[in-house]
């Protein structure tokens, strides 16, 4: 089964988003893209035709491009670079949590400017006290995020690397 995926740029050749070869098969065949770049040894047959699957495709149409950052826990962990906002250290994904800066139960709510990424041990100490209460300092306070690649595209190390000429520094 083909597992290949095709970067989807907007009409000003902004990248929008990955998506299936599905997808992508659907948008060129009903006139909504044009073929930027292809892969060389993938095809798709019909009873009548072949098609080479396209790597880069670009929407004709204006795309509304969403540029703001999904809240979701490894983008929190991505902006804070995988290191515990309290003690400084770095960890693996699976070795951290999120905090609430300002504990749910003191009125704070679950908002990038409230959440920092932080080691069990910090959070098991932190508990639900307030940064005061418990004598910690954050790293950095905590901000929503620009918009950016590694964030909201999902880049994996096998993806063609003509897609990293596409992507904004």
């Amino acid at each position: 089964m083909l597992t290949m995926r095709t970067l989807l740029l907007d009409s000003t050749f902004f990248p929008v988003r990955i998506i299936n070869w599905q997808k992508a098969m659907i948008l060129l065949l009903t006139g909504r893209a044009e073929v930027v770049t292809e892969y060389d040894d993938k095809k798709i047959r019909s009873t009548s035709q072949s098609f080479s699957l396209p790597k880069i495709l670009r929407l004709y149409n204006r795309h509304n491009t969403q540029r703001q950052v999904k809240f979701t826990r490894l983008n929190v962990y991505l902006r804070d670079d995988y290191t515990c906002q309290y003690c400084t250290k770095s960890f693996a994904f699976k070795e951290l949590t999120f905090d609430h800066v300002i504990p749910v139960s003191k009125g704070g709510k679950t908002t990038w400017k409230n959440i920092v990424t932080c080691c069990k041990k910090c959070n098991s100490k932190k508990g639900a006290k307030t940064l005061k209460e418990s004598g910690f300092q954050l790293m950095k306070p905590p901000k929503k995020p620009g918009w950016s690649a590694t964030m909201c595209l999902r880049i994996k190390e096998n993806d063609p690397s003509e897609w990293f000429m596409w992507l904004p520094n």
